[in-house]
């Protein structure tokens, strides 16, 4: 079961709170990660951080899991959430966006807007966590790449000489 990890600034608690009763009633293990109640002095890292991670242990663990953020402003959380080493987090303006954050970087944090409409943004939810990376050669070694760098500071390793057979291709 595909878990998902929701946290929500005060900026974005409404519809934060929303987004995971919709999850629990789609059949998603989830889990919050945000404050109780609405808090106009809280500050979105924390919850960025939290759920970047959270979602990364989970997926170090074997875990079907992704993570959820609404803030006041989703480029911050963003960025915020993208200081967690593994993370990959995006923001999205459609579920067809979703579908290629996912296909394309493998991003496995989303982050939206506090005011998005919750229909609009149940829509890029549940596309974002339903949706998988592109198992070709070429996404899994810009991962890697991607990986690389972020760990070791840069790109001149085996990320860049990975051959076909050292990545599971799915053939459809």
């Amino acid at each position: 079961m595909t878990r998902i990890h929701f946290a929500a600034d005060h900026g974005g608690y409404d519809l934060g709170r929303a987004l995971q009763a919709r999850a629990v009633e789609g059949g998603f293990d989830v889990v919050w990660h945000g404050a109780d109640g609405i808090d106009p002095g809280d500050d979105y890292p924390v919850f960025a951080v939290r759920v970047g991670r959270v979602v990364v242990e989970d997926q170090d663990a074997g875990v079907d899991a992704f993570g959820v953020l609404v803030v006041d402003e989703a480029n911050a959380g963003v960025v915020a959430a993208n200081k967690v080493n593994g993370a990959r987090a995006v923001t999205t303006v459609s579920p067809r966006a979703a579908v290629v954050a996912r296909a394309v970087v493998d991003a496995n944090v989303l982050v939206l807007d506090g005011v998005a409409y919750e229909e609009s943004a149940w829509l890029n939810v549940h596309a974002f966590v339903t949706s998988p990376m592109e198992q070709t050669v070429e996404r899994g070694r810009q991962i890697l790449q991607i990986e690389e760098y972020e760990n070791a500071g840069t790109i001149e390793g085996w990320a860049v000489q990975l051959e076909p057979e050292q990545i599971a291709v799915r053939h459809e």
